[in-house]
């Protein structure tokens, strides 16, 4: 295994268009100078970008009323064209809505969220995205201007893919009606996928394995979850459950029960609630994933240990499959890996031990970059047809 690069790997730099695209989405309305403030950019590059930007149609020009100069170029405001094709990524967590906006040349423009109530209905929580991504887009959405919608969801079980009037439109679950709750509202073809799934696309497409066609994710939060590109393709298997990383045996023993009516799941081991548990059973203080980072870093033998177990636990499924799918990087993210060493280097030994010869010295491990942005930025790919493989 190569040497990971959680820290020192850096995350592809946004090209000039696309700094440009995402301050212009941001502020509304804004000129070449105050472009120039807002970006740190040199005139010739800010230009240079407004001037493909205008060109391809993405953002549009007026002069400024009453700008008064009696010779050079008129003062113009720049905004992103309303009438302009453009594609959305929703994801509805439990406590938070997040949309991502991009346009028709797969460019990232933007992404922007906002808090929810954990009892908001499904209306409530598609009446905020569309909110957010009026805002995204200069403030309305033009008819016919959004091409499609990826939708993001988490909970426990497997999410079918569904497609606006496809097989999967009759079958019963929270997928089908956030689909037409998210087509009535957009009026745009819509398609709904697994949360962690579109995370390993987001940091595929524009995070951390940016134009890696073959990378594997996993995210240890409130569940564990993760998802796996093959060929540059989000791979979902024919049951709608690849990436269900949370769900394989690791405790066959005297495992803890899981949701999923499974025992001894990676789940019950390394999701940040489990860990917790395990931890206050050996006596220790900490209220949340913070203060067990901290008591880590103070090296408190119960909050090391019981972390240095999970990442060994972690490490162990991470070895067989990269063993069984062979990807190029395995991108780790969450709130666990915030505990820092305590668990990531037990985890990264346990990887490097248990990876056959041929595999470990072409895997690469990469921190997570996108944080909470990246499900909201994989169902924008997921329909905008961002290349995994070759990044703008």
């Amino acid at each position: 295994m190569t040497a990971p690069r959680g820290s020192a790997h850096a995350p592809r730099k946004p090209t000039s268009r696309e700094v440009v695209l995402r301050l212009v989405s941001h502020h509304g309305s804004v000129t070449r100078a105050q472009l120039m403030d807002l970006s740190g950019l040199p005139r010739t590059t800010v230009y240079d970008a407004v001037a493909a930007l205008v060109d391809t149609g993405a953002i549009t020009t007026a002069p400024v009323a009453g700008d008064g100069r009696g010779r050079g170029r008129p003062v113009e405001r720049l905004s992103l064209n309303p009438g302009r094709a453009q594609f959305l990524g929703i994801e509805f967590t439990r406590r938070a809505t997040r949309v991502a906006l991009a346009n028709d040349a797969c460019q990232l423009m933007g992404v922007r969220g906002a808090e929810e109530p954990s009892t908001a209905g499904w209306q409530d929580r598609v009446r905020t995205a569309h909110r957010l991504a009026r805002v995204l887009a200069g403030g309305s959405l033009g008819p016919g201007s959004v091409k499609g919608v990826g939708v993001g969801i988490g909970g426990p079980g497997s999410v079918r893919s569904v497609a606006a009037g496809g097989p999967g439109a009759a079958r019963p679950g929270p997928e089908v009606e956030v689909a037409h709750l998210v087509r009535e509202r957009f009026a745009a073809p819509v398609r709904v996928e697994r949360g962690y799934r579109l995370a390993a696309l987001g940091e595929a497409t524009w995070g951390a394995a940016a134009g890696e066609p073959d990378l594997l994710s996993v995210s240890l939060s409130r569940e564990v979850g993760g998802g796996l590109i093959q060929a540059g393709a989000l791979h979902r298997g024919p049951y709608a459950t690849a990436g269900e990383l949370g769900h394989v045996n690791v405790e066959r023993e005297n495992g803890r029960p899981c949701h999923c009516g499974g025992r001894g799941c990676l789940e019950t081991v390394a999701s940040s609630q489990a860990v917790l548990d395990r931890y206050h059973a050996c006596g220790g203080l900490a209220s949340d994933i913070a203060d067990l980072a901290v008591a880590a870093r103070n090296a408190e033998e119960a909050a090391c240990r019981v972390l240095a177990e999970t990442g060994r636990a972690v490490g162990g499924v991470l070895a067989a499959l990269a063993n069984t799918f062979a990807p190029a990087v395995i991108v780790i993210g969450g709130a666990l890996t915030r505990t820092g060493t305590a668990l990531m280097d037990p985890l990264k030994r346990e990887l490097h031990e248990l990876l056959v010869p041929t595999v470990r010295p072409h895997l690469s491990l990469r921190a997570a970059t996108l944080g909470t942005t990246a499900t909201a930025c994989g169902a924008v790919a997921l329909v905008a047809g961002a290349p995994v493989a070759n990044p703008a």
